[in-house]
């Protein structure tokens, strides 16, 4: 039910359309089967009338279930697209600190497994329409031959289909167990790749992971959904012989209740046999619908978890020369397996265009937490940031976090361009890429990075190529210089930094550089949630020889 809803949702004519052509395909099949069974009672009286109609009725049963399952095929699979993309457009809208909280492993799992399950029940869904008219087709006919037969068979189906409902909720019950193992098993699976060397490197570490976090979760996940479709299983073969049982009643038991003839019993039998395929079809489906009634409660509750954030003012003109007033800003969280709950503020800071300012501060005081408040990827529990004293991070976020180019220090890079289009914009790309030294292994055309295969501080530079390229009144760099050798960390403070900041730009720097901290304009330090305002030192004549170095 929750599938043909989805469907609906997405055009309610196309499902019309495909459910009439089912239901049309199952009324003709089941003519089909009295006119074969009216040939084998009156054999010897066939003629050409009778073959027209069996002709006739046997394209009808073709082309009525090619538009079904076309129909519904095309209807099915996009509303699993549209499904997906939605989902993802709220992914893209939620804050991106409750993306935190969700897991980057249950966001995926829903993504990919969820979307997978679900697709695959949509597959079934044209052939089980079919099906379903099918059977209720046959089941007028068999009412046509005799209604005691039909009132039997009735009965018999509906023991069957009542003894069939525990089966599947014990079976139900086990397939959500393992739906939840399966987000802990996508955990495992970030762990494997995302400390793949880590790994390799300690036996120990290695040995005790598979055996106490993979192995274990793996077969829980394993111990459920077999105890689940075993269940299944048990059921639909349980089903399965009901069928056998319909006939062995026509057989032996109706013809001792009611006065049936040779030929009556021969078309119920054969009608049964027809019914056999589609019914086990039906029945062989629904381990498959269950899964995907799981997965779409799944997404629901995760969709209920994503909390859309504001978007408005999407097409409104960015403010060309940005200042940043923090009033009385905290902010407060939870740090898992660390010291509890951690404050950062509250703060009162002023930061203005054309000014660079170096933050600076020991692991953990909470310079990434003031670089999320401050670019409005966080929003503050206390107090207000402005810019311009107009523009709010937390009344106007998607608007405010616009004014912003950034490189975190878990930076993803991206292979496209903005403002691609734009000549002047491409030729100081190209420019850059060589001063850079990355021409000779990267490229652009339309806009385009020819790879991003590359080692860390490679990319680390075209992320700092892309961000410098977007043209945003306000950047912020996370130690963007700690994976760069001695001359491209001088490129970074002695060119691209001054450069942004004579274009009168608002620039804010994390760095533990005290050679360069005598560029900032204002020095903060982070300690223990306190923001503490130092003043720059002097230029130092104790500069390492390999910073001199000047580049073309």
């Amino acid at each position: 039910m929750a599938l043909l809803l989805l469907l609906a949702r997405r055009s309610w004519r196309a499902l019309l359309v495909a459910i009439v052509t089912g239901l049309a395909c199952g009324l003709a099949a089941a003519a089909l089967i009295a006119v074969i069974n009216d040939g084998l009672t009156n054999f010897t009286q066939l003629n050409a009338t009778h073959a027209l109609k069996f002709t006739a009725l046997t394209l009808v049963v073709v082309l009525t279930r090619i538009v079904a399952d076309i129909s519904l095929l095309e209807l099915g699979q996009t509303a699993v697209n549209d499904m997906r993309l939605h989902l993802s457009g709220k992914l893209l809208d939620t804050p991106y600190r409750r993306l935190q909280t969700l897991g980057k492993h249950r966001l995926l799992a829903m993504l990919t497994d969820d979307t997978h399950t679900i697709s695959q029940a949509v597959e079934l869904m044209p052939i089980l329409l079919v099906n379903a008219a099918i059977v209720l087709a046959c089941l007028g006919y068999l009412g046509w031959l005799s209604l005691p037969l039909l009132g039997i068979t009735a009965v018999l189906i509906a023991v069957g289909a009542a003894s069939f409902q525990w089966p599947q909720q014990r079976a139900l019950t086990y397939l959500n167990r393992a739906r939840e193992r399966k987000d802990q098993l996508f955990h495992q699976y970030r762990s494997l790749t995302d400390g793949s060397k880590e790994l390799q490197l300690n036996q120990r570490r290695r040995q005790m992971f598979f055996e106490r976090s993979l192995q274990s979760t793996s077969l829980a996940y394993k111990r459920d959904f077999v105890r689940g479709m075993s269940i299944y299983a048990l059921a639909l073969n349980w089903g399965n012989g009901f069928f056998y049982l319909l006939i062995g009643v026509a057989l032996y038991l109706a013809p001792q209740l009611v006065q049936l003839d040779v030929a009556l019993v021969t078309g119920y039998i054969l009608t049964i046999l027809y019914m056999i395929t589609p019914l086990s079809e039906l029945m062989n489906a629904l381990p498959t619908i269950g899964r995907a009634s799981v997965a779409l409660n799944k997404i629901k509750v995760l969709e209920g978890q994503l909390e859309t954030g504001d978007s408005g003012e999407q097409n409104a003109a960015l403010i060309e020369v940005a200042r940043l007033t923090c009033h009385s800003v905290s902010h407060t969280y939870l740090r898992e397996q660390e010291d509890g709950r951690f404050t950062l503020g509250p703060f009162n800071l002023d930061l203005n265009p054309g000014e660079l300012t170096f933050i600076t501060g020991g692991n953990g005081s909470g310079k990434t937490t003031l670089a999320l408040l401050l670019t409005g990827l966080y929003e503050p529990e206390g107090g207000e940031i402005v810019m311009n004293g107009v523009l709010s991070s937390t009344r106007q976020n998607h608007y405010y976090r616009q004014h912003f180019a950034a490189v975190f220090t878990d930076f993803c890079l991206f292979e496209h361009l903005l403002d691609s289009d734009s000549p002047a914009i491409m030729r100081k790309a190209r420019e850059y890429l060589a001063l850079l030294q990355l021409d000779h292994k990267v490229t652009i055309a339309d806009g385009q990075l020819s790879t991003v295969d590359l080692s860390t501080g490679q990319r680390k530079r075209l992320a700092l190529l892309a961000a410098y390229l977007d043209d945003r009144p306000c950047y912020l760099f996370d130690e963007w210089a700690a994976d760069q050798d001695p001359v491209f960390k001088r490129f970074f403070y002695t060119k691209i930094l001054p450069d942004l900041k004579q274009r009168n730009k608002l620039v804010i720097v994390i760095t533990h550089d005290d050679a360069y901290y005598h560029l900032a304009d204002r020095l903060l330090k982070v300690d223990q949630g306190k923001v503490i305002g130092l003043t720059p030192p002097l230029p130092s004549s104790n500069v390492h020889a390999e910073n001199k170095i000047v580049l073309a």
